[in-house]
């Protein structure tokens, strides 16, 4: 990445950023991350290509959210579609926050996914032949566990998850530590919300194609119903930053990005069967409105480049 490079935001949007960081003069404040040493330490985790937005508009205030008050604990929420690139944000934050002695730890909700013969249990039969993934998939009750002892100033375990395990299936592969004074939880559908009450299910389906299937529509009307056991979690962020999609249909190119870099670091990736059927869940199983109904603090548009063009600011209350 290059720190200097084109930016896409409009610089307004920008302003409307930090204003809402309470930061108030955004000259100093850019001048005060170039003349650290974090930017030289750190750029090697962006891709060359990489907008400098997803540093100067992400990243950075991302920082600057969580050193504003390291005398509590806070949950910070990150929600994007699979293959964005918030993988590769979280693992900026936590090298970055490392960089700057900021008690900050980034933790993905797939890493609550269920062990591995409950999660075959609550994934089987659904149209999509996926392995995960789907509202459902994650063990809440330990989720709500960990967050809530961790909100009480303890130090918990968080599970981990890799998803090369299994022929690609997935399972637990252990536990970290974590006594962070800031998480981030982060996910595809995190904040999340079931469409209002009385809407058809059809919602938002034109966009498919082939047409969906009486059976992925039964399936979607299931999801809708486990989101709203998820409302519990998302009631416990304490603010929400989502990168969404301009166009719904970018997690096609994306997510098959992603399977790429996943089998050159691993040596595993779903087969093309899978990944057809994941690709075809992700597009499929939540409604787009679902996703418009998010209540994010903090919400940046991406086009299929993966370029920031739009950024907007829920008005505080």
């Amino acid at each position: 990445m290059d720190p200097d490079g084109q930016r896409d935001l409009p610089a307004l949007d920008q302003q409307r950023l930090l204003s809402y960081l309470d930061v108030s003069d955004p000259v100093a404040w850019e001048q005060r991350w170039r003349s650290s040493q974090l930017l030289e330490a750190t750029l090697n985790l962006w891709p060359a290509s990489a907008s400098p937005d997803w540093l100067w508009s992400l990243g950075l205030p991302l920082l600057t959210e969580a050193a504003t008050d390291q005398g509590q604990r806070r949950l910070i929420g990150l929600s994007a579609l699979p293959g964005c690139g918030k993988t590769t944000l979280g693992h900026w934050l936590e090298r970055a926050a490392r960089q700057l002695d900021l008690s900050l730890q980034v933790v993905s909700i797939d890493d609550f996914y269920f062990e591995a013969e409950r999660l075959d249990q609550a994934m089987g039969g659904n149209p999509w032949g996926v392995p995960r993934a789907l509202p459902g998939s994650h063990d809440l009750p330990l989720l709500l566990q960990t967050l809530s002892r961790w909100k009480d100033g303890e130090q918990v375990d968080l599970p981990q998850f890799d998803k090369s395990l299994r022929q690609g299936r997935g399972d637990r592969c252990g536990w970290r530590s974590c006594s962070a004074q800031i998480l981030l939880l982060e996910g595809w559908f995190v904040g999340c919300q079931p469409l209002a009450q009385n809407t058809s299910i059809e919602l938002g389906c034109e966009h498919l194609f082939p047409s969906i299937r009486s059976e992925e529509r039964d399936a979607r009307a299931a999801v809708q119903v486990e989101l709203r056991r998820y409302e519990q979690i998302w009631s416990e962020l304490d603010s929400l930053w989502q990168i969404a999609a301009q166009d719904f249909r970018s997690p096609q190119i994306w997510k098959r990005q992603q399977e790429q870099q996943m089998l050159q670091n691993t040596g595993v990736a779903l087969d093309s069967d899978s990944l057809k059927g994941f690709i075809r869940m992700i597009l499929t199983a939540i409604p787009p409105q679902s996703f418009d109904r998010i209540q994010a603090d903090v919400r940046v548009e991406v086009d299929p480049d993966r370029r920031l063009r739009q950024l907007r600011i829920r008005q505080k209350a």
